[in-house]
């Protein structure tokens, strides 16, 4: 491809920028939100000029039209320009799906995790007991062949507070972590993923995965969501350091520490409506039948939602 073929069809872009560069003052938040998802195609299309067309202008033109639109996207904090409305409206959906790879790539790793543990509680239940607290254990032997509900109140509270308790301490670990190279996400995804998977293997073995998952059903999907997208924070910043691109690792890491906080914000929100769930739902003495389609329902809603909510 030639530079002119090049221009051309990437002008579009860069105009759209700089209108938006000229006219950021007082901007709404979708606004600005935009004005970043512009910066980030003008930044790998420096990349790409430097790369092919190291000789020509249009490599200064875009190395100070990425610098104008660096300092206006990093300026503030994230919060200060726009309301919380419009950031969890479509902000957080948007930072999602543009960061689908890191998320996927967490949801892998906790997924193969969680099956090998799975798998070997099924073959192996005496080792798997090995891999689970103690006083997880011996609730899951209470429940065999009952109810969740069959047991007392203060079992159902200690088992409720583990979950609630690890899944919200997985989630900041896995997104702090990453700045070891992406070294600490990993452990932090396939040790949760081992661990949750063993209980599961063990409920199955003990006769008690319906009262397991009629328990984690209602607030299972938002509070896992929640781990796979930490997890993809954390993987940002790891990998950041790792490939720099053509920035220095320091400019390389705090460009993606912007937006994996952005991502791990939207965390924390929907840590509290699955702790609202947790609290309410998932322990009352609703049917087994009606918690489990109330946690598909939420699953249903929480991808639409991350999936579909768009800029209009």
């Amino acid at each position: 491809m030639l530079s002119t073929e090049f221009i051309a069809k990437k002008q579009k872009t860069w105009d759209e920028l700089e209108v938006l560069l000229n006219h950021s003052r007082g901007a709404s938040a979708r606004e600005l939100d935009r004005l970043g998802y512009l910066y980030r195609r003008v930044t790998s299309d420096l990349a790409v000029a430097r790369r092919d067309f190291p000789q020509d202008q249009c490599v200064r033109y875009l190395n100070a039209l990425a610098s104008r639109a660096h300092s206006k996207v990093y300026q503030t904090s994230p919060f200060k320009r726009g309301t919380f409305r419009d950031f969890f409206h479509f902000g957080f959906p948007t930072l999602f799906r543009e960061n689908l790879s890191f998320i996927g790539a967490s949801f892998l790793m906790f997924v193969l995790a969680f099956t090998a543990a799975y798998w070997i509680a099924l073959a192996t239940p005496e080792f798997a007991e090995k891999l689970v607290p103690d006083d997880v254990l011996s609730h899951i032997k209470e429940l065999e062949g009952g109810e969740w509900n069959d047991t007392s109140a203060e079992n159902r509270n200690l088992f409720a507070s583990f979950v609630m308790t690890n899944n919200i301490r997985v989630a900041f670990f896995a997104f702090a972590w990453g700045i070891t190279f992406m070294v600490g996400t990993v452990y932090i995804l396939v040790l949760n993923g081992i661990l949750i998977g063993a209980i599961a293997g063990l409920c199955h073995v003990h006769g008690a995965a319906l009262s397991l998952w009629s328990f984690v059903s209602p607030h299972g999907y938002i509070e896992l969501t929640t781990i796979f997208i930490a997890g993809g924070a954390g993987l940002k910043l790891g990998y950041s350091l790792i490939a720099p691109s053509l920035f220095t690792r320091k400019r390389a890491l705090t460009d993606a520490a912007k937006t994996a906080i952005r991502l791990l914000a939207g965390c924390v929100a929907l840590l509290v409506v699955a702790g609202i769930i947790e609290g309410f739902v998932s322990p009352s003495s609703l049917p087994s039948t009606f918690k489990i389609g109330f946690g598909a329902v939420t699953g249903v809603l929480l991808f639409i939602y991350l999936f579909a909510m768009k800029e209009r």
